[in-house]
């Protein structure tokens, strides 16, 4: 019986792939590109709104659990409670879910799968991390602060509890694989709560230079991601909105959930900082 891994060119997904593989549990990767050239992990094309790649998963192996992330579609919840009915009926019983701290339970957004699942008879989690430490070592962050020594953002001096991807996956096995399912959500936040500011300051440290953080408002933040990092208006709008809610301590907060769930406290980012500072140097 295996676990279906959606999102499987996403952060969390490969990771979640990789504890899964050395706990010797089966696994398959769902990926809209299907399976890439050099993986190790067993992979399957599968793709959220394309209703004809739901098909496959279940032809390639008996599947057991289902560990979802939002895809990048419109009204992304109509498609994966379908989905959600689909594998039900392909005799799947675990979900987990892996959503965000805004999520609401009827929300639209991954709040409509949250009540989806607790009104489908199945087991589930919902994975609710904060910002990812990730996005730092990503292209347009990685060349401003590799290159510009700057992070721009329009997050002022809120506080953010940055949160590893290593921590969320290894909170997703768990979930997906401990005998009584969790069914309820987990809000995943990192062990402090951080400015732009004084993750500037922990970089300046670790790479013994000076970083900055540039405060931005709304519009030139906006303007900055589409001419400069060349989103699209819609997305540099939807990212800068969170920035915005970040400013006004949105995302602040604390949990014991990585500490709960894995045994160990989740990592720190100026941990996350020193593993990471070739990608800005």
């Amino acid at each position: 019986m295996s676990v279906l891994l959606t999102g499987g060119s996403g952060k969390t997904a490969p990771r979640v792939a990789a504890l899964l593989a050395a706990a010797n549990k089966p696994y398959l990767l769902g990926s809209r590109q299907g399976p890439a050239a050099g993986s190790t992990h067993p992979t399957v094309k599968f793709d959220m709104g394309d209703e004809s790649t739901w098909v496959k998963p279940f032809e390639t192996t008996s599947i057991k659990a289902v560990y979802m992330m939002e895809p990048r579609i419109s009204e992304p919840w109509v498609y994966m409670n379908k989905f959600v009915d689909h594998a039900k009926k392909q005799g799947v019983n675990r979900f987990v879910l892996c959503a965000g701290t805004s999520a609401t339970i009827g929300k639209d957004g991954m709040g409509r799968v949250w009540e989806h699942l607790m009104n489908a008879n199945v087991e589930y989690s919902v994975l609710r991390p904060s910002w990812f430490m990730e996005n730092l070592v990503e292209p347009g962050l990685a060349f401003t602060i590799g290159k510009m020594n700057k992070i721009f953002t329009a997050a002022q001096d809120g506080q953010i509890p940055f949160i590893s991807a290593d921590d969320i996956a290894e909170v997703a096995f768990h979930a997906l694989t401990v005998e009584k399912s969790y069914n309820c959500d987990l809000k995943i936040c990192g062990p402090e709560n951080l400015t732009y500011d004084q993750i500037a300051e922990i970089l300046s440290k670790v790479l013994g230079r000076k970083i900055e953080h540039i405060k931005q408002d709304e519009k030139t933040r906006i303007d900055g991601l589409v001419k400069e990092a060349g989103l699209s208006e819609y997305f540099a709008r939807f990212l800068t909105r969170l920035e915005l809610l970040a400013s006004e301590d949105f995302e602040k907060g604390t949990s014991d959930v990585v500490q709960r769930v894995t045994g160990h406290p989740p990592q720190s980012f100026e941990q996350f900082a020193q593993l990471n500072k070739a990608v800005w140097s």
